[in-house]
């Protein structure tokens, strides 16, 4: 019995059963090297079995640290990522509240680096350039946000992030119709027309984004881009529909007359750049009046370029910006004479010094003079001395010299109602008579409720 439950232990299985470590056995031959007895074995045996174990757990508490470390690399670098991004957002955020651009932009940029989608971070970008009053470099850091934003999946869309996007939408429309009004208004049209072209792009549903992008091509005397601009559309309004049918019928009158223009101007230059007053009459030009609703322009040379307007007249002259400036003649006319005014113009008007000539059409009758003014004019009314002649078909001429304020000289005195402001220099028997509703002025230039003493009949003795 004794000699089997030894063999039983030197095997390592206790009398459950159960193995037992190696280290522990009985008589081993390690233990008969060691030489030691049973006792010493025992205790031996155990001390070696703690070490292994914790070995082993040690073992067990490095494994766990690395398995820690790829989860972390696995799972927890997007909370490291995230943490970094806000803390560089929230410094651009003080930053740009304390004036320091330069670093809120770093701040901002390096949020960038971190993250290239955090949206927000554009519109930090955005915010600094606005405090810098740079809006174009404000406007480009919108854009590239939306242009991320545009190529995140929904997935990745958050409830913030849309929020955020939805602002960067807002500004961008904002900056853009600002940018694009403000040179519209200096009628820097080119620039105005950037500034629309991309308010299309940002903003398709308003139709005020396409009526400005149009009308600024429409003032730069591009037609057919303004018509193309509404024809293009993303969208369909009242207004947008009765601006294309609008600009269809402007668009076509001009194409059906550009030929009629081109003769006008053949005409022109066959008179050494003088309008006959002929071609005022002529049967073409009066259909050509007849359907102009807005003026019509072609351009000859370089700023020179021909203007009929829809009440007949006809500015043949420089032009800066689509307005008259330089040199240039007016020629105005009703059914009884034929105005031309010739001289200096600024800002759309006679500004400047400048001559009046008047030919009255059927002038048999001494009655019937034709009149000449030559001075300085300020919004077309004239302004200090006007050497001012009448001029008949018999030949007699009669010359006088008036002093004017805003297109009215002073009085010497009341005759007939009117008032009594010269005597002529060459024959002082002769003397000439104004009504109060009449005014030294180039024609189609007066203040309301005067009318141009050119276009009158002269009450003189």
């Amino acid at each position: 019995m004794c000699v089997g439950r030894r063999h039983f232990h030197e095997r390592g299985i206790d009398n459950d059963g159960n193995r037992r470590p190696s280290a522990v056995y009985r008589n081993s031959p390690v233990d008969h090297l060691s030489g030691q007895g049973e006792e010493g074995e025992a205790a031996d045996g155990t001390a070696d079995a703690r070490k292994i174990l914790r070995g082993v757990r040690e073992y067990e508490k490095k494994l766990c640290t690395i398995l820690v470390l790829i989860c972390c690399l696995l799972t927890g670098c997007a909370a490291i990522d995230d943490f970094r991004v806000n803390r560089q957002m929230d410094l651009g955020d003080k930053y740009l509240l304390e004036f320091e651009y330069d670093k809120a932009m770093l701040a901002y940029s390096k949020a960038l680096q971190i993250e290239p989608k955090q949206v927000a971070a554009y519109k930090g970008l955005s915010d600094v350039f606005t405090a810098q009053k740079d809006i174009d470099g404000s406007i480009n850091a919108l854009k590239k946000g939306i242009a991320v934003a545009e190529g995140m999946s929904s997935a990745e869309k958050d409830a913030d992030i849309n929020r955020d996007i939805r602002g960067l939408s807002r500004k961008i429309v904002s900056q853009l119709t600002e940018m694009g009004d403000k040179a519209y208004d200096k009628a820097n049209y080119d620039k105005a027309v950037k500034y629309y072209k991309d308010l299309v792009i940002y903003d398709p549903e308003e139709e005020d984004s396409y009526l400005k992008l149009s009308g600024a091509y429409e003032v730069m005397g591009d037609l057919e881009k303004a018509l193309e601009v509404l024809q293009k559309a993303e969208i369909t309004t009242t207004d947008l529909q009765e601006e294309r049918d609008r600009l269809t019928i402007r668009y076509e009158v001009k194409k059906e007359y550009e030929e009629l223009l081109g003769r006008l101007s053949d005409m022109i230059n066959a008179n050494d750049g003088q309008l006959a007053k002929e071609v005022l009459l002529t049967q073409d030009f009066l259909d050509l009046v007849a359907k102009l609703q807005e003026p019509l322009a072609l351009q000859q040379s370089g700023d020179r370029y021909i203007v009929v307007y829809p009440n007949g007249f006809v500015y043949v002259g420089q032009m800066e910006d689509n307005m008259r400036s330089g040199s240039g003649s007016f020629y105005t006319n009703n059914s009884d004479r034929y105005v031309m005014y010739s001289g200096s113009w600024m800002n759309d008007k006679p500004n400047g010094s400048g001559k009046i000539d008047t030919v009255v059409y059927t002038n048999a009758s001494t009655l019937s003079p034709n009149f000449y003014g030559e001075g300085y004019f300020t919004d077309g009314i004239s302004e200090g001395q006007l050497n001012f002649s009448l001029y008949y078909q018999n030949g007699r001429r009669f010359d006088y010299i008036f002093n004017n304020t805003e297109g009215i000289p002073p009085a010497i005195r009341r005759q007939d109602g009117k008032n009594l402001i010269g005597y002529s220099i060459n024959d002082s028997s002769y003397y000439f008579l104004m009504t109060d509703s009449s005014i030294f002025s180039v024609p189609d230039f007066e203040p309301s409720g005067y009318k141009s003493v050119f276009m009158k009949d002269i009450t003189t003795n």
